[in-house]
């Protein structure tokens, strides 16, 4: 009976670590609200600020993407393959995300920004009551 009960597990954990996807039962370390600084994070209305929902859909101000494809890369480090729409227009974009040793999302190549590296510190947004 172990050995069935463990069987799906090993099969969840194999095509993580072979980098085959992300289970979409498994909440990741980069899901969340973010922003540039503490400051942005109180400004509901800030350009500066970014959610990551359901492991695959990424909201900036104006912009929207859904991950079609992500990837491991390295141990806390991902690799998406992205569809956005923003001001209008439909894009693709192909960032590298990862949680950095002081917990900030750095962002490479993303969609939004002049930088082409952009660091997030995560928002503590309070729960509705």
């Amino acid at each position: 009976m172990r050995a069935v009960t463990r069987f799906p597990i090993v099969l969840g954990l194999g095509a993580v670590l072979a980098g085959e996807g992300v289970p979409a039962w498994a909440a990741q370390r980069y899901e969340g609200f973010w922003a540039s600084t503490k400051k942005d994070c109180r400004d509901q209305d800030s350009a500066n600020r970014m959610s990551i929902e359901g492991g695959n859909r990424l909201y900036w101000y104006e912009t929207r993407c859904r991950a079609s494809e992500i990837t491991a890369d390295g141990k806390l480090g991902w690799k998406m393959k992205l569809a956005c729409e923003g001001e209008g227009e439909k894009f693709r974009s192909n960032p590298r995300v990862s949680i950095a040793a002081d917990g900030r999302l750095v962002m490479d190549n993303g969609p939004v920004g002049q930088a082409k590296r952009q660091a997030y510190v995560r928002c503590e947004i309070p729960k509705s009551r």
